[in-house]
């Protein structure tokens, strides 16, 4: 059994990566850091793919082409763990553990390229900025991202979870996570004085009401059987203590599994705007608009693939890797997956306490207190390292002539969802 080990780098590089995390497209630095390092240990370099995006790739002849992905954007949180390298950047910090999935992912490729036995064929590491906007994956592709690099026989990407404790990998053949839609509501108006409430239409008033309404679409518009979310994760409205807001901006995020119960979602979203915005004595199209602003389609693993994978993974690891149900989470390597038209594979890691039960077992990803347990970037490392590795020796059970991805099943009566996914994606 393959010992858990790591460059003598790899730690520091983790540590430098949490003190100086970026938001989504200003991730200069992060880039930087990780051209540096896999420059170093052999791989041919591209960035600015899709602005702070870059590529690395290792070639050893003939043979399969892998690629992996990890992101290199953080979340506007102020950290409160009380590491010692904890963020260095006021009100930035690595919530979702893109600082560890990329240490990881550097440090299994220079694993494998200071191998003399390494298989032939080609490593291709895709470093994605803005995951958690869920849009720079789609910027990569945009900016030319297929054409860039040789054709994948396979995707790989795994995550963190704080659901499983370290020691514990976790993936679901078939549909793995959700698709996600992001949707703006802008609304304005004169404003005036809050010492004359009548004089016109109150933004505020119109957010709350449109926010408590849109919490209600699932549990009274979406069928039972069915599972999905609705959320207002944010809302702008700029003002004083004297002033009606003349603007307010609310943000609606939307996750669903089938396609049509995001058609039904879709539309009652909009209604339910159209509604409000008359109630408020607003008119849709006028004083409020409703626009789409980011779409990631569902992450689906290559079933056979994802088989291989768990199954080389406990019998060359000290770790176990599980069979989950899907997740409500979401995550733009999708977006990866189809333009390429490739197998996949996206698996979680336990971060939390070794030896503890499935289920919460630390604060969760995308809170202010989220930090990985430290045995977590070893595992991380060696899963992805020998995920590549099984890839090059044609060992995962990908097929340029097979189907890219399984089939589309209906998930809509089989029960309980994972929650091993809220504490991962975006």
């Amino acid at each position: 059994m393959t010992a858990l080990r790591l460059p003598g780098w790899a730690p520091a590089l983790y540590e430098s990566l949490h003190r100086g995390p970026e938001l989504g497209f200003q991730e200069h630095r992060t880039a930087g850091l990780l051209a540096d390092v896999l420059s170093r240990e052999g791989f041919a370099v591209t960035r600015a793919i899709g602005g702070t995006g870059l590529v690395a790739v290792l070639d050893r002849g003939p043979g399969p082409v892998v690629a992996a992905r990890a992101e290199l954007d953080a979340l506007p949180l102020q950290e409160r763990t009380g590491a010692a390298f904890a963020s260095e950047e006021e009100g930035v910090m690595h919530a979702c553990g893109h600082d560890l999935h990329l240490a990881a992912l550097a440090g299994a490729a220079a694993q494998l390229a200071a191998r003399p036995d390494l298989p032939g064929g080609r490593i291709v590491l895709i470093l994605q900025p803005a995951e958690e906007l869920g849009s720079g994956a789609a910027r990569m592709v945009d900016d030319g991202l297929v054409e860039a690099v040789p054709h994948p026989d396979v995707l790989l990407s795994q995550h963190v979870s704080a659901m499983a404790p370290v020691g514990v990998l976790a993936s679901t053949p078939g549909t793995a996570l959700a698709a996600a839609e992001t949707l703006t509501v802008t609304a304005g108006a004169p404003g005036g004085h809050t010492g004359l409430p009548d004089s016109g239409p109150d933004l505020v008033l119109f957010a709350a009401n449109l926010t408590q309404r849109l919490h209600t679409v699932v549990g009274r518009d979406v069928p039972p059987f069915e599972q999905a979310v609705v959320s207002v994760p944010g809302m702008v409205a700029p003002s004083a203590p004297g002033l009606r807001a003349p603007s307010v901006a609310v943000t609606v995020n939307i996750r669903t599994f089938e396609e049509r119960v995001r058609e039904l979602i879709l539309g009652r979203v909009d209604s339910v705007v159209r509604a409000e915005s008359v109630a408020a004595g607003l008119a849709f199209g006028e004083d409020v608009q409703l626009t789409r602003d980011s779409r990631v389609p569902r992450v689906e693993n290559t079933a056979r693939v994802r088989d291989h994978l768990a199954a080389l993974h406990e019998a060359r690891l000290p770790v176990r890797h599980l069979t989950v149900p899907p997740a409500l989470a979401s995550d733009d390597v999708s977006v990866l997956v189809r333009a390429f038209g490739t197998a996949a594979v996206y698996w979680f890691v336990g971060s939390g306490e070794p030896g503890s039960r499935l289920g919460p077992v630390g604060p969760a990803c995308h809170t202010d207190a989220y930090l990985p347990h430290p045995a977590t970037l070893a595992v991380a490392t060696a899963a992805m390292r020998e995920a590549m590795l099984a890839g090059l020796a044609g060992e995962l059970g990908t097929d340029r002539s097979a189907p890219s991805t399984s089939p589309v099943r209906d998930h809509g009566s089989t029960g309980p969802r994972s929650r091993l996914g809220s504490m991962g994606s975006a």
